[in-house]
């Protein structure tokens, strides 16, 4: 009698990515709410509680109405712009890794990505497939100070190849290199100030 073979049980974290993964393909997101540390990364670097729930730069204004996928690594967070639509990439557990490494800087999360910008785009440009611009990586101007970088699908045709294509390679291939850049680089430059 030969044993009978079992599929390998997948952990409930690789069921919930592999589910947010389902999602994106088919464009189906769900509410994304404010990670608490971003709250407290400003509360603990000065801001007031009105600096950061107010006005169109503050957390509330840049998770208002937030829809999306949470990954391990952070959200993609989707807005749809009539045929075109916008995701915008936020690393939330890159911070929850550099709490330490940040503990004594007086920069914000938002400063740091505007320091580290220059070398996003340059990474990203070679990936990108037709259809689809990286932008978002302006500095502290920027109306999503959280997010690390933005995706634009410039070619509505393009929607499901896009999916797809940020489905496999961009989440698997892609952003986890680029990061850990970013993270090795906010690290150094931490240590530097």
């Amino acid at each position: 009698m030969r044993p009978i073979a079992h599929a390998r049980r997948l952990s409930s974290r690789a069921v919930l990515s592999r589910r947010a993964v389902d999602a994106l393909v088919v464009g189906n997101p769900v509410p994304i709410g404010i990670p608490a540390l971003f709250l407290a990364d400003q509360l603990s670097r000065g801001r007031t509680g009105e600096q950061i729930l107010s006005g169109k730069r503050g957390l509330i204004a840049e998770y208002a109405g937030a829809e999306g996928y949470a990954y391990a690594w952070g959200h993609l967070i989707e807005q749809r712009l009539g045929r075109f639509v916008l995701w915008r990439v936020v690393p939330v557990a890159l911070w929850e890794r550099l709490s330490n490494v940040r503990a004594g800087s007086p920069l914000l999360i938002e400063e740091l990505l505007t320091l580290m910008q220059p070398g996003i785009s340059p990474a990203l440009e070679p990936h990108l497939p037709s259809g689809v611009v990286a932008r978002g990586c302006q500095g502290a101007s920027r109306r999503s100070p959280h997010a690390l970088f933005t995706l634009l699908l410039t070619e509505p045709r393009a929607a499901i190849a896009v999916r797809d294509w940020l489905a496999t390679p961009f989440l698997i291939d892609v952003l986890p290199p680029l990061l850990n850049n970013i993270e090795r680089g906010v690290a150094d430059l931490v240590r530097r100030v």
